[in-house]
């Protein structure tokens, strides 16, 4: 089954809840345009399975740790476990996508097996936390994504053991392309903090915060907090507070009948007015020309 989500779902960890579905073997297969997700970004978010995305048609800016890298029509990228991660479309064009987002264990098997321990495990805790895929050189890549993706559209008997065999093509791939890398590209103490400030984050939501607070769940200054989203996100430590409940919103609004004015303390803002202020500069809507929007585009699908 192939999703078309508009929302990314996180646990009070920052970390992405995945839908399970037995057919797919503990596996998310997602399409459709990234400009569905609330001002075309997909926020900032970790899992521990691994990701394969192919960009169709646009242009889309990825963040993955403290890098950004630029993807075009046709080029596609790996993102590793327990990677921080981001996507944001180009607003002036649709940004359309495919991506699978799997469990290590749907190519490694029991642990300790062969797959397990000379293929899987090394790129887990040495493989490159991100690699960007484009032109002929990369080719395996999307001829094995294309097969996997169509083995998923098409659901004929049997087409489990042919995505398995598509996608396990693409991590020995993705292996031999990380080859030269020495070690996981993010310092893993400094994603630990992060973590523990966004985590802090999403718990308070709806009660005012100060950056001495979001500071104090890391066990550190409130420079280091700063410097810390700055290099990671690109946002200081109250910008992202900001979006994060300007998107709580967006979800809201589209997921449910809830009034305005409710929504906006639900998130933090103590005054509606100034909610739909911060709302249409990031979202170019108010809110309720963006849940008139929403529904619109829900009739018509």
């Amino acid at each position: 089954m192939i999703k078309q989500p508009n929302s990314i779902l996180t646990d009070n960890r920052g970390k992405e809840l995945q839908e399970k579905n037995t057919r797919l073997l503990d596996m998310t297969v997602n399409g459709g345009d990234i400009h569905q997700f609330a001002a075309g970004h997909i926020p900032s978010h970790w899992h521990r399975e691994l990701e394969i995305f192919v960009l169709l048609e646009g242009e889309v800016q990825v963040g993955a740790g403290e890098c950004t890298y630029g993807l075009k029509a046709g080029d596609g990228c790996f993102v590793n476990t327990e990677v921080i991660h981001s996507f944001t479309a180009d607003v002036s064009s649709p940004c359309r996508y495919r991506s699978f987002v799997f469990s290590p264990d749907l190519i490694g098997g029991t642990p300790g097996s062969i797959f397990d321990t000379a293929y899987v495990r090394p790129l887990l805790e040495r493989g490159a936390a991100f690699l960007k895929f484009q032109g002929e050189d990369d080719q395996v890549y999307f001829e094995q994504f294309q097969r996997a993706f169509l083995a998923c559209e098409e659901e004929e008997y049997g087409y489990e053991f042919q995505m398995r065999d598509a996608l396990s093509r693409i991590v020995l791939f993705v292996k031999s392309k990380g080859a030269d890398k020495t070690g996981r590209a993010i310092p893993s103490r400094q994603e630990t903090r992060l973590k523990e400030m966004l985590t802090f984050i999403d718990c308070n939501l709806g009660r005012n915060v100060t950056v001495s607070e979001i500071a104090g769940a890391a066990n550190v200054c409130t420079r280091e907090c700063q410097r810390i989203f700055q290099q990671y996100l690109h946002y200081s430590p109250v910008e992202y507070l900001q979006r994060k409940r300007i998107f709580q919103g967006a979800r809201l609004l589209a997921e449910t009948d809830q009034p305005v004015t409710e929504i906006a303390l639900s998130c933090g803002f103590s005054n509606p007015s100034y909610f739909s202020k911060q709302f249409r500069s990031v979202m170019d809507s108010t809110p309720r020309e963006y849940r008139a929007a929403v529904r619109e585009n829900a009739d018509k699908t």
